[in-house]
């Protein structure tokens, strides 16, 4: 009888929750921290244009098209109808000469600027990060004049396509 009474008086034990609290106070902070937050962007792509379609459409100005062949040892940079404009050997160390291309798209950006449609071409085992390198430095180069950092927009419009074989 004794023991019944005791429980009677001693009621419901309490949650103590103290220690998952401290817990969390410690956790979470650490996880805010440490998460990833990763910022993807996505380019609008479009495929080469058909020049036996091009030719049919009927236009008073000179249609011109823009290409970037990325070759295992350089750059071509190709104007049709002109043919090639600008050949880029890579340096001693495989680097890409990027802004010697830019100051090239610059040039031709001055003469047509309307255009902003570009054709990159690469070679079949072309590596993922020199194919966005080379996006990257076709779309804007960076400049700077008195002190002050400028971007200008080359050819953001960007079509990929397979380079014609070195023979061709």
């Amino acid at each position: 009888m004794r023991r019944r009474r005791l429980r009677r008086q001693q009621g419901e034990p309490e949650i103590n929750i103290t220690a998952f609290l401290n817990l969390m106070v410690v956790l979470i902070p650490f996880l805010l921290m440490s998460a990833a937050f990763n910022q993807l962007t996505a380019f609008d792509l479009f495929l080469p244009t058909d020049s036996s379609a091009q030719a049919t459409q009927t236009n008073e100005e000179e249609k011109v098209e823009l290409a970037v062949l990325l070759r295992k040892e350089k750059l071509v940079l190709n104007v049709h109808p002109r043919g090639q404009v600008a050949e880029l050997p890579h340096s001693n160390e495989g680097a890409l000469d990027i802004p010697g291309l830019q100051q090239q798209l610059r040039s031709l950006k001055a003469k047509y600027t309307d255009m902003t449609q570009i054709t990159l071409l690469s070679e079949p085992d072309t590596r993922y990060e020199t194919i966005i390198e080379v996006m990257d430095g076709v779309r804007a180069m960076s400049i700077e004049e008195a002190g002050s950092r400028y971007r200008i927009e080359l050819f953001p419009d960007i079509a990929l396509g397979d380079a014609p074989e070195t023979g061709a």
